[in-house]
């Protein structure tokens, strides 16, 4: 059995705030593969092999990073999802990856760590509970890792406009696909839907959000997933198991 170690559900109706959770469970989903899952809160930092999470634990084996978990996941499990793509299919789809995962990571980021709503404060599952002073320590720590990354240092429009060209550029190449790279479900739609869904279900003021609500073929998206893989357990907590 895998066991999906995460912060645990949050801000209503997110299961996780981490997006690469979200990947990994929605992979897990798309690829049929049965899972519980581990909500470890803010002792998070105590536990993972790479000092984040996701990681999983399949039968005592432990793997952390959301790509090198798909990537045990296919030699283990065999490879539903990407197993006929071509070369082509296999380039566009990484690049797609890197994008989200490498660039609109810290735009979703920096909306958050300056976000005058605050949304991490008080957070169950993560830093519920935990003192002010270490909170906004941490919190600090963050804005400087974004400010040194650069897009934490841009200018409001021009923050917005990069955001506006990654959330353009996902609509331009999904048209009117089902999925990024035709009608069935490939791992790069675990990684696009998570970071999709995440944005479009923020609960705080997002130029991000508002761009991909401009996208009716992302909405769409997004919704056609969530219905057919997360109808019924949305937040992954009937998999949800005690922490001992």
């Amino acid at each position: 059995m895998i066991t999906l170690h995460r912060f645990g559900p949050a801000w209503n109706t997110f299961g996780c705030i981490s997006q690469f959770v979200l990947k990994i469970d929605t992979y897990l989903r798309m690829a049929e593969i049965d899972f519980v899952t581990k909500s470890l809160g803010v002792t998070f930092a105590e536990t993972p092999p790479l000092g984040k999470l996701p990681y999983i634990d399949h039968d005592g084996v432990v793997v952390a990073d959301s790509s090198l978990i798909i990537d045990y996941l296919k030699s283990h499990f065999g490879d539903p999802l990407d197993a006929s793509l071509s070369p082509q299919d296999r380039a566009r789809g990484h690049v797609i990856k890197r994008m989200v995962e490498e660039h609109l990571w810290w735009l979703m980021g920096r909306e958050r760590g300056w976000s005058e709503e605050n949304p991490y404060w008080d957070t169950p599952s993560m830093l519920q509970g935990i003192e002010p002073a270490m909170y906004y320590a941490m919190r600090d720590d963050s804005q400087r890792k974004i400010i040194e990354h650069g897009v934490g240092a841009f200018s409001d429009a021009d923050f917005n406009a990069r955001g506006g060209e990654d959330i353009d550029a996902l609509a331009t190449l999904l048209a009117q696909q089902s999925f990024y790279l035709g009608e069935q479900p490939t791992s790069v739609d675990a990684t696009v839907y998570a970071f999709l869904w995440q944005i479009i279900n923020a609960p705080y003021a997002s130029a991000l959000k508002d761009a991909a609500l401009n996208q009716p073929n992302l909405v769409a998206y997004t919704q056609r997933i969530s219905e057919h893989w997360f109808a019924d357990d949305p937040m992954s907590v009937q998999r949800e198991v005690s922490v001992t």
